[in-house]
């Protein structure tokens, strides 16, 4: 059979299973098992065949059963275990991705139980421990417990379905550990039920939710959400399953790292966004703004001024360098992403991912020791305040990332690392306590899921073989979209809290969706319809939006930012009367507000009031105000009201500025004809041919087309269908090449 049969049949058993249509699955099932030669698995098929025609044949006797739908639900776990080994099977006999190659490696080298793989472990475990107690500890002991562990994870990768003992005999294994081994083996647990689901090892999963260690903890929470957003339609065959999860969120502090860890699967989605910021605007823009040559001294420049900025600290100069604004506040985005946990570091570190170290799966996972073999060499004893270790502790870098630095490191001179070393010593003496209050802060329990989601997401983004893995960042990460996780935060605390993060992230959509399901269980407040009439005006539904601020206004009435946003709201829908109303309702808040006059004399112009829009931007030009931009709407106002001689005294004095429009030449030749100034007109008329030729957006339009939409302009003053034809031909421009 080839993988695209297996992979149909598959997928057909899973959805079969999980609608309840048994007799399908198990047909499913047996065609997978096809010329396996399996005998163990296909008397199991046989058996569970057997036993639901039996339950079949029961029913149709008119036979009731009270315990009917539990023994269904039994047969259902049957088969879901059976389609699941019978398709491990497949994979590891046929497909040669990594997946098959660790577990054929695992088997070839499993001259042992898996109990004489934990004994092993123990055993290295506890030699070790002794030699460190020693003076000094031998390298081989350090290389053979570490290379054992690293199987370990393996071995437990791609171990098959666990019995109820293999679990408990696992889970007293890992209580037993270091809390960094802890960490990998859960990590080691994810990864294998992420490839086929196991209700063992989920259990193990919940059972490590409930540990003191923050970061196992992070991990098992993290591996236990996950699978169920992958496993969700399975779960209504595991009450249980489902019960365990629920329960964990009475309890309040991992009530409070679920949110955490929602806001961090959220935050990891805007790692690709901060990531084409540096690459696509920070990079060039340091090169051009600094004039950086390429050569060592050049990049050196560039990423010590980049460091800075990544620290809190940019460069005050570039906001007082012609041209470079834009960089400043580019800088000061990634600054503030930084602080919020979105992950800057990604592009930084995905080049040193190619290490031979990150050969092993396991690695990707392992908590950073400096006491592992590849990078003890970074951290030699009896020195106090290792400046690397120092900047480790205090820097926004994943466990991954510290292996990578350490990776690089170690391909550098000895003398020119121990150069490099004391450099960065130097710059950070007198500073060590604040790196330390730093360092600890690092230590909270949100930077031990952000630094973990880091590393998942390196994994899973960067790994050589990566399309070999289910990236669980490509589904959906809202909690809401499940119904267990929903059930579990779904409080009007919760909901607000996560609508303004959603929103600050600009998820409107999603942001409504959690502030309307708050307002259903308590009573409104002023701010929350302001969001909610915020979000719906920015998913361009404005009427939406408009209701919910007039909600918000009779709750806090003559708020200025509310008019603000309901007079942009009319204006979106052509509302120009509720418009002007709530411009005017500004102004007696902001008497004299320039942008407020400029604003209610284009509102007006709008609604055809030329005479009194002409008098607001008479009065800008006389405060000295926008004074070009109100010279147009004089210049066309006058033009509407039929006074030719003073659009045509305004749009001389427009002519006569230096960023003169192709819009101003259009008009200005408008009103010259008007006014039998035919020889005049055809000039300005070419001026802007010549002007929108250059600056249309679109090639494709004809030059001609911004005069053919003023056709009704040009007979409303006089002029006939016939005068307009023969200048349009007058005016007719040599075809494009």
């Amino acid at each position: 059979m080839d993988r695209k049969s297996f992979e149909l049949l598959y997928q057909d058993a899973v959805e079969a299973l999980t609608s309840r249509r048994m007799h399908d699955a198990l047909n499913c099932i047996r065609g997978i098992l096809f010329n396996t030669e399996n005998p163990e698995l296909n008397r199991e098929l046989e058996s569970v065949q057997q036993d639901y025609g039996m339950m079949l044949t029961f029913i149709s006797q008119g036979g009731t059963d009270p315990q009917q739908a539990l023994v269904h639900r039994n047969l259902t776990h049957r088969a879901f275990t059976l389609l699941d080994k019978s398709a491990r099977l497949y994979h590891v006999r046929y497909e040669n991705d990594l997946y098959a190659e660790t577990y054929n490696r695992c088997d070839a080298d499993q001259t042992a139980s898996f109990d004489q793989w934990l004994e092993t472990a123990d055993l290295l475990r506890e030699k070790l421990s002794e030699e460190r107690g020693k003076t000094s500890t031998g390298e081989a002991e350090e290389n053979s417990f570490y290379n054992a562990y690293d199987r370990l994870f393996e071995y437990i990768w791609t171990a098959p379905l666990f019995h109820a003992a293999d679990a408990k005999k696992l889970k007293s294994f890992i209580e037993r550990q270091e809390v960094d081994e802890q960490a990998l083996l859960v990590s080691a647990v994810m990864l294998n039920i992420q490839r086929y689901f196991d209700p063992q090892k989920y259990r193990l999963l919940l059972h490590f939710c409930r540990t003191e260690h923050t970061k196992v903890r992070a991990r098992a929470m993290t591996a236990t959400v996950w699978t169920y957003m992958q496993y969700e339609k399975r779960f209504a065959y595991y009450p249980d399953l489902s019960d365990g999860l629920s329960l964990l969120a009475q309890d309040e502090r991992l009530k409070g790292e679920l949110i955490l860890l929602q806001q961090q699967f959220l935050l990891s989605l805007e790692t690709a966004k901060a990531e084409r910021k540096l690459q696509n605007e920070i990079f060039p823009d340091l090169l051009r703004s600094r004039n950086y040559q390429r050569n060592k001294m050049g990049f050196e420049q560039m990423e010590e001024d980049l460091a800075k900025a990544l620290r809190g600290e940019p460069n005050a100069e570039w906001e007082k360098m012609r041209g470079n604004k834009q960089l400043a506040d580019n800088m000061k985005e990634i600054i503030a992403m930084g602080k919020e946990g979105i992950d800057i570091n990604l592009g930084t570190f995905s080049a040193l991912k190619g290490f031979s170290f990150f050969q092993s799966v396991a690695h990707w996972f392992t908590p950073f020791n400096k006491r592992r073999p590849e990078v003890k060499s970074i951290f030699p004893p009896g020195v106090r305040h290792n400046p690397i270790q120092m900047l480790m502790e205090a820097g926004n870098f994943c466990e991954s990332d510290k292996y990578s630095l350490c990776m690089m490191l170690n391909q550098i001179a000895p003398s020119q690392r121990d150069m490099m070393i004391s450099q960065i010593g130097s710059q950070i003496e007198g500073n060590e306590e604040g790196l330390r209050d730093v360092a600890k802060e690092s230590m909270n329990i949100g930077s031990v899921y952000r630094s973990y989601l880091q590393d998942l997401y390196r994994f899973f983004k960067l790994h050589p073989r990566k399309t070999q893995f289910d990236d669980p960042f490509k589904r959906d990460q809202l909690f809401t979209r499940y119904t267990v996780l929903e059930s579990m935060l779904k409080t009007p605390a919760y909901l607000r809290e996560m609508a303004s993060f959603l929103m600050k992230r600009e998820y409107y959509q999603d942001a409504i969706a959690y502030m309307e399901e708050a307002l259903k269980h308590e009573t409104a407040d002023a701010e929350t319809l302001q969001k909610v009439a915020f979000c719906y005006q920015h998913t361009d539904r404005p009427s939406k939006a408009i209701y919910y601020y007039q909600q918000a206004d009779l709750l806090s009435p003559d708020n200025e930012w509310i008019l603000k946003q309901m007079y942009l709201c009319y204006s979106a829908l052509g509302r120009y009367e509720q418009e002007l109303d709530c411009l005017k309702s500004l102004e007696e808040m902001n008497p004299g507000d320039t942008r407020l006059i400029s604003e209610i004399g284009l509102c007006l112009m709008q609604l055809g009031r030329y005479e009194e829009a002409a008098q607001r931007f008479y009065e800008l030009e006389y405060k000295g105000e926008r004074v070009v931009p109100s010279w147009r709407a004089i210049a066309w106002c006058n033009f509407k009201m039929g006074r030719l001689e003073q659009a045509d005294k305004y749009y001389r004095k427009i002519l006569q500025q230096d960023k003169v429009t192709w819009e101003d030449y259009l008009n200005a030749g408008h009103t010259a004809w008007c006014l039998k100034q035919t020889t005049e007109a055809i000039a300005h008329y070419r001026n802007y041919l010549q002007l929108y030729r250059s600056k249309r957006k679109d090639t494709t339009q004809p030059l001609l087309s911004p005069f053919d939409e003023d056709r009704k302009e040009l007979l409303l003053h006089g002029l006939n269908d016939l005068d307009i034809s023969l200048m349009r031909d007058i005016l007719q421009p040599e075809p494009e090449s």
